[in-house]
């Protein structure tokens, strides 16, 4: 065994035990599984990153307690303990993470000694789903923590079993022309044809998840079938260009391992640049759009919450706000009244943002007195989405320098 916090190669890693802290590096999916073999044999957590996502997995007595993929915990098991009949009014101790361990640990156990049944189908599911994700990916980082002294009331689910369904159904995803990955992202192309598709009544949730801001995963939860079901249908969707499927995007944040992330730009923000804000119920839109305007020079903050941006903004009293349309609780249209109310807010430029480039939105943009970009349906729509953002940028906020590149 080597001593804790060193690195090692995936090459060097012949099967034996990983000390606590000690990192392996661009490791292949057989290497990842042969240290879980290893590592379930004792507790502790195991912090997995792959270049789109990144997960901790608690390890116990020869199984999986629990698994977290990075910033969608919570929206996972929300939803499907939703799917289950039980809906949460406030998460008490969800936002407690204990000592880096996962977040939803004790939120979990005390939905567990409530509604145990649900609890274990729900943590069946999650555990499937993740793990599905992982074995259509090739290249892991991974790192070792162990946890003394450890028990629990969750059920312990057998890492073999697990594998081999994991196994088993990725296969069968590697049959798709178009869908690769349970987390990627939809986007509607051809509503006509949708619409003959899947008939009036299924159209408006077909539309509403297929905006490229719901995962297929979120979109099977949604019409509460299995996920492989869905990305058979969407596959055919995607075949005749009724869809796309949005390719996955890599993880821009900083490694828990200690290296940036590859989506990274790397310039960072100017001395006295403008500030710019951005709201938007897509997390990964906005990570991306941080990293973009991050890169150009721009101080960027953001929220994925309507209904808390008016009072962030006059905190952060921005350049110019970017809003997005359809989010829930609060609609882009809804929060601009709310921030033409504030004395401090009303100057502030507005740009709407928006999936759905429909002459309406256009109108009611002009109409509010505010600016108007349709984000990229396709790849092939992202460089003239960038173009339109930088004009507009040096309109409403440009930098010191003027240097966007």
């Amino acid at each position: 065994m080597t001593s804790a916090s060193s690195l090692i190669e995936p090459n060097g890693y012949s099967g034996g035990d990983i000390a606590a802290g000690q990192v392996v590096k661009d490791a292949k999916l057989n290497v990842l599984l042969a240290a879980m073999r290893v590592m379930v044999r004792s507790t502790g957590l195991l912090k997995v990153e792959t270049p789109y996502h990144s997960w901790k997995l608690l390890l116990h007595a020869g199984g999986i307690v629990l698994v977290e993929e990075e910033e969608e915990a919570i929206a996972t098991l929300t939803r499907k303990f939703a799917i289950q009949g039980i809906k949460f009014a406030r998460l008490p101790e969800w936002e407690q993470k204990q000592g880096g361990g996962p977040q939803s640990y004790a939120f979990i156990s005390q939905v567990f000694g409530r509604y145990p049944e649900p609890t274990k189908q729900v943590l069946k599911d999650v555990l499937a789903e993740n793990l599905l994700a992982m074995h259509l990916e090739d290249r892991f980082s991974f790192v070792w923590s162990p946890i003394p002294d450890f028990s629990t009331t969750l059920p312990v689910w057998q890492l073999a079993v697990l594998e081999g369904n994991a196994s088993r159904e990725a296969k069968q995803w590697e049959q798709f022309q178009c869908v690769r990955h349970p987390y990627q992202r939809v986007q509607l192309l051809d509503a006509a044809n949708m619409l003959a598709r899947v008939g009036n009544d299924n159209f408006p949730l077909f539309a509403k998840v297929t905006t490229g801001q719901h995962r297929i995963s979120e979109i099977a939860d949604n019409f509460k079938q299995a996920v492989y079901r869905t990305a058979l249908l969407l596959d055919k969707l995607a075949q005749k260009k009724i869809v796309s499927i949005v390719p996955l995007s890599e993880r821009a944040e900083d490694s828990a391992f200690g290296e940036e992330g590859k989506g990274s730009t790397g310039r960072g923000p100017e001395a006295g640049a403008p500030k710019v804000f951005v709201v938007d119920d897509s997390p990964v839109l906005l990570r991306q759009f941080r990293d973009l305007l991050n890169g150009w020079g721009y101080q960027v903050n953001y929220t994925d919450d309507a209904t808390q941006a008016t009072q962030m903004l006059l905190s952060y009293l921005p350049s110019v706000i970017f809003l997005d349309i359809n989010m829930p609780g609060l609609s882009g249209f809804e929060l601009i009244r709310h921030i033409r109310k504030q004395k401090a807010l009303e100057g502030i430029p507005i740009v709407l943002v928006t999936a759905e480039n429909s002459m309406t939105n256009n109108f009611r943009a002009k109409w509010t007195g505010c600016r108007f970009i349709a984000k990229p349906r396709t790849s092939e729509d992202t460089d003239s989405f960038r173009d339109q953002l930088r004009t507009i940028l040096r309109e409403l906020a440009p930098l010191p320098s003027d240097v966007l590149v």
